[in-house]
């Protein structure tokens, strides 16, 4: 039965071509394309009709063809990465599309809650490349601004397997301003304050020593997302600032990306393993993660 207060979901729905779920409560909405690797293109704070998503200059298409891979398909927004970090590559042999799959595919999903107090939804991808299953499910409860997600990755095979893993996030136009502070997760106690547009960008990894970090804007609204750093220890800091006038984006865009993954940048998958910082799954071994994302309200 449909609902149209409290916690609700929408489901069956299609947008630009895509399978899409929608999760919303009293305070904000969350709209995920499981038709597309579990994107998801909308964080919207209602009190304030803020939404923290940030797009490309051309947004979300359709998929097409002769444009198939990530950069191609990248519309901005918040991936999820699986198996590797890494270009388009062979791994023992096997053809790895740049970033993986798990963000160019679709994931089916369950409904396992859904009630006006809590909605929960399990999205789930078996991989092609590597036998990999992840389970990611959703929950939004009533009155809270935010959601929390639980994930299992898990080895389905008798075979150690290796992979890199983590989240895509980025934030822009328009809830990224000039004067937005960035309290990063690195221990420094340094806020990082976002400089006018035109400014030179910038890319860093940092070592997490918290499990948080905090984006607040000039005018009090932000936004926290939390992790566990045990499987996640790295953020990937990158700004583009519309100061560099070279490809992919020639200076069109103004947003920073905040991503959390198991290892630094790296030329390949193989590369990783070798430095000891992919993750290892005994055979038909399993591993648990958690992240939140909650609006800052000052």
């Amino acid at each position: 039965m449909d609902r149209n207060y409290g916690c609700r979901i929408k489901q069956d729905l299609m947008y630009k071509g895509y399978e899409t779920v929608v999760m919303e409560n009293e305070r904000f909405r969350l709209t995920i394309l499981p038709g597309k690797g579990t994107d998801m293109v909308e964080l919207l704070h209602k009190p304030t009709d803020t939404d923290f998503i940030w797009f490309t200059r051309l947004g979300l298409r359709r998929r097409e063809p002769a444009f198939s891979d990530f950069q191609a398909q990248y519309e901005g927004g918040w991936q999820e990465i699986l198996p590797h970090l890494s270009g388009r590559h062979e791994y023992k042999g096997t053809p790895m599309e740049t970033y993986g799959e798990a963000s160019l595919t679709s994931w089916s999903y369950q409904v396992m809650e859904d009630t006006p107090e809590v909605i929960s939804v399990m999205f789930s991808n078996s991989l092609r490349t590597l036998p990999l299953t992840v389970e990611k499910t959703i929950t939004m409860r009533s009155g809270q601004a935010g959601f929390r997600i639980e994930e299992t990755l898990s080895n389905s095979s008798p075979a150690v397997v290796h992979a890199d893993w983590g989240h895509h996030i980025t934030f822009g136009t328009p809830f990224l301003k000039p004067g937005t502070m960035i309290h990063l997760p690195d221990g420094s106690g340094e806020a990082y304050c976002v400089p006018e547009q035109g400014s030179l960008g910038g890319f860093e990894v940092l070592k997490a020593v918290h499990n948080q970090y905090k984006l607040t804007g000039p005018d009090g609204i932000g936004a926290e997302v939390g992790w566990n750093r045990e499987v996640w220890p790295y953020v990937w800091f990158w700004r583009d600032f519309g100061g560099e006038r070279v490809p992919p984006y020639y200076g069109c865009h103004f947003n920073v990306g905040l991503e959390l993954f198991s290892s630094p940048p790296a030329a390949s998958l193989e590369e990783s393993e070798k430095r000891g910082t992919a993750i290892r799954l005994e055979p038909y071994g399993s591993l648990k993660s958690d992240l939140s994302f909650k609006v800052i309200e000052v």
